[in-house]
């Protein structure tokens, strides 16, 4: 991916509690998100099974994780979702109507 698209990762970091492999990004970048089994976390698979491949949904680095889900709360999001693994905080709006139907996250890095 590095070489591809001249971004720069770190990880991936691969948590069996979510059921994820997560490349997150040195600066900024997008974060790569794979589920690594049937029933993750997330739901990415049943996501990927229904929709097929592509951009699902997207994540934001945040410093303060509060401050962001305030700012998506108050414009109509409901969070679904709280994780935290391997040292990162994460809250994610599954697609809904008010995201017109991609997944958004926000998550303070380790």
């Amino acid at each position: 991916m590095e070489e591809l698209l001249g971004l720069e990762f770190y990880g991936p970091l691969d948590d069996s509690g979510p059921g994820l492999a997560v490349a997150l990004p040195r600066r900024g970048e997008p974060e790569l998100v794979a589920p690594t089994r049937s029933n993750d976390a997330i739901g990415a698979t049943r996501l990927l099974e229904r929709k097929g491949e592509g951009i699902t949904g997207i994540a934001f680095r945040v410093d303060d994780i509060e401050e962001a889900e305030r700012h998506f709360v108050e414009r109509g999001l409901k969070p679904d979702v709280r994780i935290n693994h391997s040292g990162m905080k994460e809250i994610l709006f599954l697609a809904q109507e008010a995201t017109h139907g991609i997944e958004i996250a926000i998550i303070v890095p380790p």
